[in-house]
This record gives C-alpha cells, sequence and structure tokens, in this order.
C-alpha cells in the first residue's frame, strides 16, 4: 500500500476523507479510506494497493464476463442496441430520431472518410465492441489484460487483440491510431496521466481519445454515497467529475473536448447495495435485470440534464 502524496489533477498536497467504505461488489475484506482533494474535488483511494494486491481484487469466475451474447431481456435490449449504433451515424431522420433511445453511442467513434480508420481499444474484454466496430469498418485492435478475454476475443477473429496492462500501448508506432477508446478504464489505472500522455504519442495529428468513465458528480452518486454502484471501491483508483476529467485531458495535449453523459444501471445497482447493506443479505445485482429496464427512462432523464453516472468524454490531438 502507498499513499497518494499530491493531487494527480491539480497537484495539490491537501486532502481530505471523503468516507471509508467496504467493497460492495465482491466483499473483499477491509475497509478502504477514499479522499476527496480539497482544491478540484478528484475522488480518489488513498492509500493505494500494489499492482499485485490490485489483481486479487478482481476475482476472475465473478469479475470478468467471458459470454460473446447475452440471453434473456439483456440480450434483447443488447441486440437492438446493437442495430441503433450500426445506424446511428447514417444521414436519415429514422436513424437520428432512433438515436435518442440509445445509451453508450456516444461512446462509438464515427468512422473517418476514406481508407478504414484504425482504432485502438485498450480493455476491450472478450471484443463485443471490436466486432461492432469492425462492421462499422474500422481496422480494430485492442489490448486487455485478461488473458481468457483475449483468447475469447481471438476465436472471435480479432487477431490484433493483445494480453496487456495499458502500458502495451507503447508498442504501437507513433501517430498511428486514429481513435483510441477506453471505457470503463482509466479509473482503473494507477497512473491515467502516464496514460493520456501515451494515447497522445500514438493518435494521429486530428485523432480522437474517447474515455468513459463514472461521474462523481451524477445525481445517483450524491444520493447514495457509499453505496453508489460505480464507486466500486477498492477497484477503481480515481474516480472523476466532468470538472477533473477535462482538465487533466486539457494539460496532456488534447482540445475541442466535448462530453455527454451515459448512464449505465448505476440507480437500479445502488438501489440494491443500499438493501444490502439495509437487510444485511448479499443480494446478486444482475438479478435485477427488469428492475434496471423499468428505471431506464429515470436514468435517460438524468443524462439529459447532465447529471447522469458515466462521462463519455472526446478529445482531439
Amino acid at each position: 500500500m502507498k499513499n497518494v502524496p499530491h493531487c494527480i489533477v491539480c497537484k495539490a498536497q491537501i486532502s481530505f476523507p471523503f468516507f471509508k467504505t467496504k467493497d460492495n461488489m465482491f466483499d473483499i475484506p477491509g475497509i478502504f479510506d477514499v479522499k476527496r482533494c480539497h482544491r478540484c474535488n478528484l475522488v480518489f483511494l488513498d492509500p493505494q494497493p500494489s499492482r499485485e494486491v490490485l489483481k486479487k481484487h478482481y476475482p476472475h469466475q465473478q469479475y470478468y464476463s467471458y459470454k460473446t451474447r447475452a440471453k434473456g431481456l439483456s440480450g434483447l435490449i443488447g441486440q437492438f442496441r446493437s442495430y441503433l449504433i450500426k445506424h446511428y451515424y447514417k444521414p436519415t431522420i429514422l436513424s437520428r430520431m432512433f438515436s435518442i433511445l440509445v445509451k453508450g453511442v456516444p461512446a462509438i467513434p464515427k468512422k473517418p472518410s476514406g481508407n478504414p480508420g484504425k482504432i485502438l481499444d485498450v480493455g476491450c474484454g472478450s471484443g463485443s465492441t471490436l466486432v461492432l466496430l469492425k462492421e462499422l469498418g474500422w481496422d480494430v485492435y485492442g489490448i486487455e489484460i485478461d488473458k481468457n478475454a483475449v483468447k475469447i476475443a481471438q476465436e472471435r477473429g480479432l487477431l490484433n487483440v493483445k494480453l496487456g496492462e495499458y502500458e502495451k500501448i507503447a508498442d504501437f508506432p507513433n501517430n498511428y491510431f486514429d481513435s483510441i477508446r477506453l471505457y470503463h478504464v482509466i479509473e482503473h489505472i494507477p497512473d491515467p496521466r502516464n496514460c493520456l500522455q501515451l494515447i497522445h504519442k500514438k493518435l494521429k495529428p486530428g485523432g480522437e481519445v474517447l474515455l468513459g468513465t463514472p461521474n462523481t458528480d451524477s445525481t445517483v452518486s450524491k444520493l447514495f454515497g457509499r453505496f453508489w454502484y460505480h464507486l466500486d471501491i477498492p477497484r477503481h483508483l480515481f474516480v472523476f467529475s466532468p470538472k477533473t476529467l477535462s482538465r487533466i485531458v486539457k494539460s496532456e495535449g488534447f482540445s475541442h473536448l466535448s462530453i455527454t453523459f451515459c448512464s449505465s444501471d448505476g440507480l437500479g445497482r445502488s438501489i440494491v447495495y443500499l438493501m444490502n447493506a439495509i437487510l444485511k443479505k448479499n443480494m446478486n445485482t444482475n438479478k435485477f435485470t427488469l428492475l434496471f429496464f423499468f428505471l431506464y427512462p429515470f436514468e435517460w432523464v438524468l443524462d439529459k440534464l447532465r447529471t447522469g453516472d458515466i462521462i463519455i468524454l472526446r478529445g482531439i490531438k
């Protein structure tokens, strides 16, 4: 365990205890200290575990999903979402009307005109998003930390998916990619600033970084506090707000930033976490798909009010 000497965003050396919490997802033993920077309000775990200890916070058969296709209601919703995403960038009125129903479209980059654009998905899992991006015309690459997920991705024909942590970005030539995507990844990285520096080097001039990460300024975060699903301590080391994320991205040379929001079942799962604490139970949030479905309109409204759970940030090199 090591202490965080200063804020990674604004360099302030003073932080305040925010709260103490246990692991709500997997009940990893321990009570974890969450702090907030007194200047920019970045939320972070302090002290932070070593990489070896951090690996133990990810139970493989529970945290990683190796399914190539979801079943039941989740599967139907996923197929409908994929259909709409494929038509999102088509210049028709109908596709634009459908697009307002879709969560996560902002995390899918628009393919550049001309030759197929090269995209790197860091933390690509078993490649579901890369399959979709390939169908949209992208030349796809991926980096994934879990070897079973990499194996499945390669079996799906995604031969450019490689095993490794985010530092493997350095293996690619400079000015190589049109887009680099990290969706629910940067909050897990011990050194987000170094990661952004690597991304900047590997993007072509005019290339796009696309980040999706939990929003500490969301309505659900403020309502549920330490029971907020997307807090996910101790796996999330740094949790950003739109202001802190924009600040660190700008400081590493990106410009023309744009932010949208994309809630992702956080309201329903936070309710389950709170119920678990009150009832002293350990109910699995994955068994409440129907609840998430009915809460979808509320999350959609929060996204439109710009207080949704997930920040989607685009920046240009």
